[in-house]
């Protein structure tokens, strides 16, 4: 060519649009925290649910949400290429499949993103710091516990209960489908929270009763139906390090992984220490599979090594933890959600 440059590839598919090369693709991860607060932000401003009705113009979604029209544009121009919005002509927006999971009025992951992009978000800042100790950045960062400062905080505490509810959509009633409650009478939900996953045990197994086992917060948001119907239960405010309520089966969803090895094998010593010989103990986590797939539980898993100084697990792992705490691991139960049942019984 005459002008001695050679020519960029192209992508199949994409004409004109250089392939991109090995640096280009580690910047675009470093900038994933962008999008992750872009996302908060139209969130909080309630762009999908004004979005809901059809197109609009950027200035009159500005206008609507009370902020200046140019940066909101530069906001959602970022979110289009990754499927939030489409810019169905210059400078007007549409909501994708995507983006409409966002909206108030359907069950989704907004408040889920609210939360992880709020004070979880200033503690990954110190990612290095846990990364060096072993010990949750949260803790350096906010100067206590995650799980203490959310006491301290109750309007923050609220959104971290609506977000773990979003997080879990789908996943109560897989488990509650999953597993044969027939030979049991009482069922304790350790750390319970609102209650969804006991309102849809108990909803299938009219011959059960209930304990809501958990802090007086989800105690609280559980009494209120803030998870659905709990008849023929008890609601429990205590500590699972301490002790926790007598039952002949006891599930743990989405509690275990919040926690280290000594603490995690505490609270399931707690439940065999409760419960009679016959009893079981069901842990539902999501397992950590092997192998270099993407797989969200392995980002999760980085986000509980910062903020709360849990992780999530391999089914090895927690086959030691049931060992350390005096249960033996019978079998996992995969369900229809990306969750598994660890049934262990005492060893």
């Amino acid at each position: 060519m005459a002008s001695g440059h050679t020519p960029r590839k192209l992508s199949p598919g994409r004409r004109g649009k250089p392939v991109s090369s090995p640096s280009q693709q580690v910047v675009r991860l470093g900038f994933g925290f962008a999008v992750s607060q872009a996302l908060r932000v139209v969130i909080e401003l309630g762009i999908p649910d004004l979005l809901a009705s059809g197109g609009h113009s950027v200035e009159d979604l500005a206008a609507a949400a009370k902020v200046d029209a140019e940066p909101l544009y530069r906001v959602m121009r970022l979110l289009a290429p990754e499927g939030v919005f489409t810019e169905i002509r210059p400078r007007h927006f549409g909501l994708t499949e995507v983006g409409a999971a966002l909206r108030s009025d359907r069950p989704g992951p907004r408040d889920f993103i609210r939360m992880i992009n709020s004070e979880a978000y200033l503690a990954f800042e110190q990612l290095l710091h846990s990364v060096r100790t072993g010990k949750p950045a949260f803790d350096k960062v906010f100067g206590s516990p995650r799980f203490d400062w959310l006491s301290a905080h109750p309007e923050q505490a609220a959104l971290f209960q609506r977000a773990m509810v979003a997080l879990s959509q789908g996943g109560n009633e897989a488990v509650a489908d999953a597993y044969d409650f027939g030979r049991y009478t009482r069922v304790v939900d350790v750390g319970g929270g609102h209650g969804q996953l006991l309102s849809a045990i108990l909803a299938r197994n009219p011959h059960l009763s209930g304990v809501l086992f958990d802090l007086p917060s989800g105690v609280a948001a559980a009494r209120q139906g803030a998870g659905g119907d709990l008849p023929r239960t008890d609601f429990v405010a205590g500590d699972f390090f301490e002790g926790v309520s007598v039952g002949d089966i006891y599930v743990i969803k989405r509690v275990i992984h919040d926690w280290d090895d000594e603490r995690a094998e505490l609270i399931l010593r707690r439940c065999r220490e409760a419960m009679p010989t016959h009893g079981r103990v069901l842990v539902a986590e999501t397992l950590v599979p092997p192998g270099d797939e993407p797989d969200q539980i392995k980002t999760l898993d980085v986000v509980m090594l910062a903020v709360t100084g849990g992780l999530e697990r391999t089914e090895a792992q927690y086959a030691r933890l049931f060992a350390g705490a005096g249960l033996k691991l019978e079998r996992v139960i995969g369900t229809r959600a990306p969750i598994s049942i660890l049934e262990a019984s005492p060893a």
